[in-house]
């Protein structure tokens, strides 16, 4: 088939040390080419699997830098290499680079550690019992947590697994594992299996994600499509052709039109713009943008300077202020006390900037925030609009899936936050209703 390389991809850490052998033993007999093994220690047997792999004559094993492995991760560089040196299958990478390299690594976890999910970093053997990858088991507790329903998580993962014989044992890859660890929250929650169900789900019900292993619950295809009939075509044969049209875009907006940009403007058509033009100058207060600073300005007489402002005098006592600080692009917290502190007054009454940066909206009963990080692509409501129980207001597209947001109290839409190719963090406020 013109391949370079065969790689056994294991995502849910679930490749056993005798599975793994057996697996590269019969292809090994079978093709010439490398047999490439990558597995997630998620269920804490890769280590074991890789020996087994490379005893049964794989090429290559897929690792990450120790900072960034173990858990969710691929096992570590350092520890595989430091395994297989001064034996047969000595690797020869040199261990005192990869040392410098984890020293590097792991400073750059140390600054953004708030990022990482304890739960992506540990071994769970529960994977073992329940057949998924830990990415998804992290995306059920994320849903179940904001349902606040985190004492249901057994029934998700036993649900999570009819979902998957349902449609016919897709393998647990993105989007098909999110999709159905979303259907199965649904389904507990909800109290009435697939009572309420995705567009993508009902897509991949359509065929539009292709054949399955097995084919999928023919009550379920009935339930959700009704009278219509899945397709039975290649997916992509149904797409109009789009790459011409995205070239003229991309032309429009002022950008070369090489293959490159058009394949970033097709796959992410709200980024794309943004990335394409890169970090923009900062502008300081004050200063004219470039267009307007070289336009002559008209002579007028000088004006005496304003006074400076006199210092404003802070109660007396240690006082006590955080900052964030930003050096070469990174962010750093800093922390400034001491007595006698003063703050120098806004010239003309104006306000600081702290006084002039808008407040964050309200938390209320009525708010609806953000379930997740993502982009939101549609907002179908305004202010002024009525909402009954269960309405999308919003559309947030996260980890490759369209997740629809939906109201949670009927009443007027009083204020919507955010905007259509905005990009928000999880539990910021979407909108308000009163």
């Amino acid at each position: 088939m013109g391949c370079h390389e065969i790689v056994i991809k294991d995502t849910s850490g679930l490749l056993s040390p005798q599975a793994t052998w057996e697996l590269v033993t019969a292809l090994k007999a079978m093709v010439k080419v490398p047999i490439d093994v990558h597995s997630h220690c998620s269920s804490g047997m890769a280590p074991m699997a890789y020996m087994a792999a490379v005893e049964a004559g794989a090429e290559v094993l897929d690792v990450a830098i120790s900072p960034l492995a173990w858990g969710a991760s691929q096992p570590a560089a350092e520890s595989v290499v430091a395994a297989l040196e001064g034996g047969e299958y000595d690797t020869g990478l040199d261990l005192d680079k990869m040392w410098d390299v984890q020293h590097d690594v792991e400073e750059l976890k140390r600054r953004h550690i708030e990022h990482l999910s304890p739960v992506a970093d540990r071994v769970d053997a529960s994977i073992l019992r329940y057949r998924m990858p830990g990415f998804m088991l992290e995306d059920i507790h994320r849903q179940l947590g904001a349902h606040n329903a985190m004492d249901r998580v057994g029934e998700v993962l036993e649900e999570a697994n009819r979902v998957r014989q349902d449609l016919g044992y897709p393998p647990l890859v993105a989007p098909i594992r999110q999709m159905i660890a979303t259907q199965a929250v649904n389904n507990v929650i909800g109290g009435e299996r697939y009572a309420t169900v995705t567009q993508e789900l009902k897509d991949y019900l359509q065929g539009l994600y292709g054949r399955p292993p097995v084919p999928a619950d023919h009550e379920l295809r009935r339930l959700v499509l009704g009278r219509e009939e899945p397709i039975t075509i290649r997916p992509a044969d149904l797409l109009e052709p789009q790459v011409e049209g995205a070239r003229q875009q991309v032309k429009k907006l002022g950008f070369d039109p090489s293959d490159d940009t058009v394949l970033i403007h097709l796959m992410f058509p709200h980024l794309a713009p943004a990335y394409m033009r890169g970090p923009q100058p900062e502008q300081k207060d004050g200063e004219k943008p470039a267009a307007a600073a070289s336009k002559p300005a008209e002579a007028s007489p000088p004006t005496a300077p304003p006074p400076a402002p006199e210092p404003v005098p802070v109660a007396a006592g240690t006082q006590s202020a955080e900052f964030d600080v930003e050096v070469e692009g990174e962010i750093f917290k800093v922390r400034v006390s001491g007595a006698g502190l003063s703050v120098a007054a806004a010239p003309g009454g104006a306000p600081t900037g702290a006084n002039s940066a808008p407040a964050p909206p309200k938390i209320g009963e009525g708010t609806v925030l953000a379930p997740m990080q993502g982009l939101i692509v549609k907002v179908p409501v305004k202010p002024g609009d009525m909402v009954k129980l269960g309405d999308v207001v919003a559309v947030l597209e996260a980890m490759k899936m369209q997740n629809d947001i939906v109201t949670t109290v009927a009443g007027k839409v009083a204020a919507v936050y955010v905007k259509e190719g905005e990009v928000v963090s999880p539990n910021q406020p979407l909108l308000a209703i009163g």
